[in-house]
């Protein structure tokens, strides 16, 4: 009998990963491409589609029997139909019955959770959370993802959302509604939110070094930029990215009291580049708001993982369903 494989898709609001993962939880294999191609949907499925033929013909040459697809997307999905019920960073995705065109493309059932979840409970399972009853998990990406485990199981909530910190308020800027309400920890340490403040900073030559790279385009200004930038001495770069991270860990410091979590999983694409930068601030950030026995309790670590770990949650998903 072969051994059994899967492949976990993360949608991410920037770039898509598609991995090629056996059932020892080992990675064979992994593509990435941008998640918003000029040509919309249909482009994005052509690439899914040819990520996905590759990792097939990759598990034939390693005799591995591929069973299924396990799919992460940030937003709210239905995890057995496999569409996509609401995806705020890559809205033309909404309303999409992925599983249903995946299944005619690839010939492959697949199963579907929400990105931030998954990707947490591949830290759970695997990576740094293993253990661990309650855990929170913030993910600062395209906008700021984040999930929870109490008692060791996931918490959903009642339609599915819980964990969910983008809409936290850090202040009431704005008023309740939140794509007006520039106090939420989403317009404040996403990623756009922080590349839109650093592309001005650039433009007024107070970042020089960004600004030589990026220019006026505000879709050049990744993490990964942000990230040269600082290394080659763009303080102000630094003292933004440090003032949002130690903003979002005071907003988050109430829900920490309220939840006494073993431990705070920090990842993301901002923590995969600075990831001792954006623990350094997050435990600044907390230091004075925690009370005394949550913060003794409180671990607080990097999502070993990295940008995977979604890829891998969704695989681990697959691989339940489907063997």
């Amino acid at each position: 009998m072969r051994e059994r494989a899967v492949i976990g898709v993360d949608i991410g609001g920037t770039k898509t990963l598609c991995a090629l993962i056996n059932e020892r939880f080992k990675l064979r294999q992994y593509f990435k491409f941008k998640t918003s191609p000029p040509d919309g949907r249909p482009k994005f499925m052509q690439e899914l589609g040819n990520s996905i033929e590759m990792l097939k013909r990759r598990a034939a040459r390693e005799h591995l029997e591929v069973v299924g697809i396990g799919l992460a997307c940030a937003g709210k999905v239905d995890s057995e139909t496999g569409k996509i019920i609401n995806a705020p960073n890559v809205l033309w995705l909404e309303g999409f019955q992925i599983g249903r065109a995946l299944k005619r493309a690839t010939g492959l059932n697949s199963v579907m959770g929400n990105d931030v979840q998954l990707a947490l409970e591949a830290e759970h399972q695997l990576g740094v959370a293993v253990g661990c009853s309650n855990v929170l998990g913030v993910f600062f990406g395209t906008g700021v993802g984040g999930a929870a485990l109490f008692n060791g199981k996931l918490y959903r909530g009642a339609s599915g959302a819980g964990g969910q910190v983008g809409g936290i308020l850090a202040h009431s800027l704005g008023g309740a509604d939140t794509p007006e309400s520039h106090g939420t920890l989403d317009r404040i340490a996403s990623k756009a939110a922080i590349a839109g403040a650093a592309l001005g900073m650039g433009l007024k030559q107070w970042a020089p070094h960004l600004y030589r790279e990026v220019g006026s385009d505000l879709s050049k200004v990744t993490w990964g930029a942000l990230a040269r930038a600082r290394k080659k001495g763009d303080r102000h770069i630094e003292d933004l990215v440090r003032s949002r991270i130690r903003v979002a860990a005071i907003t988050l410091s109430s829900i920490i009291n309220f939840m006494n979590p073993e431990m705070l999983v920090l990842g993301g694409g901002l923590t995969e580049e600075l990831p001792q930068l954006v623990r350094s601030e997050t435990e600044v950030g907390l230091r004075d708001y925690l009370e005394p026995e949550v913060k003794a309790a409180l671990k607080i670590k990097t999502a070993q993982f990295g940008n995977r770990a979604g890829a891998i949650g969704a695989a681990s998903l697959a691989l339940k369903k489907f063997s």
